[in-house]
């Protein structure tokens, strides 16, 4: 019980310490959905989308479309291949810039275990960024490491926190870091919905972004007469 209410404490002084004045005057929102299609005992396949915005729900930053393959290496390590298309709008104003196009594919390790009695999580991605607009075509590659947990308070209700650190290979290697706490509800065990804050720090802005996930499981292996 004690670590549950450490993490409870841990979430709401993130959530209070990052609300802060920053370069925008809204609080910005994204929208996710991720899908996990399991197709046989170690492959499954990953979908997803997020509509982000630069408010609430208007004045539109980008929307973010990806699938990929999951392979388990065993229970605790699991390795990915994605492919993603983004269509983003670099303007925080309202204009008439073109919006830039983004074909993204990510090589990704993940791996869980536990620590004392706290679940930990590590993910290792390393992307790869073609860009296109109607200035430049581009491609930058980058690494990502994301440290996180995700406790149980109980069967319905979690709390997940981690933080996300990105290296770029080309130009400013640091210039981005997100860090998010979330609250979980499990509605059975093919879904679930979280509610977070996240502080995304990039580019020397300081943003404030609420996210809105909605997590769904499906099976499609065959199942095994008796």
């Amino acid at each position: 019980m004690k670590r549950y209410c450490m993490a409870i404490v841990f979430c709401i002084t993130t959530l209070l310490s990052f609300a802060q004045t920053n370069p925008e005057k809204e609080i910005g929102t994204w929208y996710m959905l991720f899908g996990t299609h399991q197709i046989s005992d170690r492959f499954s396949l990953n979908t997803g989308m997020q509509l982000r915005y630069y408010e609430l729900i208007s004045n539109y930053n980008l929307d973010y479309f990806y699938t990929g393959l999951n392979y388990e290496i065993n229970p605790k390590t699991i390795l990915t291949v994605n492919y993603g298309y983004l269509d983003i709008d670099r303007s925080i104003e309202f204009s008439d810039i073109t919006n830039t196009i983004e074909h993204r594919f990510f090589e990704q390790l993940t791996y869980k275990h536990q620590l004392v009695n706290l679940p930990v999580y590590h993910r290792f991605r390393l992307e790869h960024r073609f860009l296109h607009d109607v200035f430049v075509n581009s491609i930058q590659n980058r690494v990502r490491y994301r440290l996180g947990t995700s406790i149980k308070l109980n069967t319905v209700v979690y709390v997940k926190v981690n933080n996300e650190f990105f290296f770029n290979l080309e130009d400013e290697p640091f210039r981005e870091n997100r860090l998010y706490a979330a609250f979980g509800l499990v509605i059975n065990k093919n879904i679930k919905i979280e509610l977070g804050y996240m502080n995304h720090h990039i580019n020397n802005l300081n943003l404030d972004r609420l996210q809105f996930g909605i997590y769904i499981k499906t099976d499609f292996r065959r199942k095994k007469n008796n």
